[in-house]
């Protein structure tokens, strides 16, 4: 994975993915215990976004599939978003520390427009290690 240092500390790219309204997996593994994440995002036409994103951690062991609640945050042009998404205690004294993360886009509703149009957007996602 690579890595971005900055001030505040060593960041992990978890990968970079175009958001549908249908739950995609960003292509890395967040392998820390870290809750700390941040959000940077990418649009051809800002002023035609009209949606907000979800992220929520999905904990995958060999036996079970459980994902954690969903956020909701609003895209910001030339910004990056800072999110806490602690791990729970009772899987951090199990030892699990792994956790993939998944984004879906959700359109804005008008009551007498319908769903509004909307433009592409892509998501990178960055783990906070030290």
């Amino acid at each position: 994975m690579p890595s971005i240092t900055d001030d505040i500390g060593v960041w992990f790219n978890l990968g970079a993915i175009n958001v549908t309204q249908n739950w995609i997996k960003f292509p890395n593994t967040a392998t820390g215990a870290n809750a700390t994440i941040r959000l940077s995002f990418n649009s051809p036409s800002w002023n035609k976004l009209n949606s907000y994103i979800l992220i929520r951690p999905r904990y995958k062991t060999s036996n079970s599939d459980q994902v954690g609640q969903a956020q909701r945050v609003y895209p910001v042009q030339n910004l990056k978003i800072v999110l806490q998404v602690p791990i729970p205690e009772d899987f951090q004294e199990r030892s699990i520390y792994f956790r993939d993360f998944e984004v879906k886009k959700v359109l804005r509703y008008r009551r007498r427009i319908g769903y509004t149009p909307d433009a592409e957007l892509n998501v990178t996602l960055e783990e906070l290690w030290g």
